[in-house]
């Protein structure tokens, strides 16, 4: 009985120390993703672009919050039951001889695929982009829309 105890004992220290690893780990991570070395920007997380998505009747409606991109640099596709949105945000050249006190829109490109909850008529699809926000329209595949049976 003694000998189970310590047998117990034991293999709770080892558990112990092997999630102490894994979250000592976890914060070595979360704390290199966050650094700023130069203290011009803010430390933010997350997915690019935000998007809201939902069902409106028989489409699938998504808004993208893309502010300050061009509509010549987005990327919009449809396969199957995933939606890719692609692109690239770019920063003003300020030139020379300027001092910059704090940069938080940089340079970057994002490529975001989000998978829908049905397959798409992708030669339906409309997508507008006004004032920063991308709406696109997915209507629903005829073949995945709901069927009413008829009983006899």
């Amino acid at each position: 009985m003694v000998e189970n105890f310590f047998n117990f004992e034991r293999k709770k220290v080892l558990l112990s120390d092997a999630l102490n690893r894994i979250l000592t780990l976890q914060e070595s991570l979360d704390r290199t993703t966050n650094r700023d070395y130069f203290g011009l920007g803010t430390t933010s997380r997350g997915v690019n672009p935000e998007i809201n998505v939902f069902k409106k009747q028989n489409n699938l409606m998504v808004i993208a919050e893309l502010p300050g991109i061009q509509k010549d640099k987005l990327v919009l596709e449809v396969k199957d039951k995933f939606l890719r949105l692609a692109g690239q945000y770019k920063t003003e050249d300020y030139g020379t001889g300027v001092s910059v006190h704090r940069k938080e829109r940089k340079n970057r490109s994002f490529d975001r695929t989000v998978k829908l909850p049905f397959r798409v008529e992708s030669e339906k699809v409309q997508a507008q982009y006004k004032n920063g926000l991308l709406t696109i329209e997915l209507p629903q595949a005829e073949s995945d829309q709901a069927k009413q049976i008829s009983i006899s």
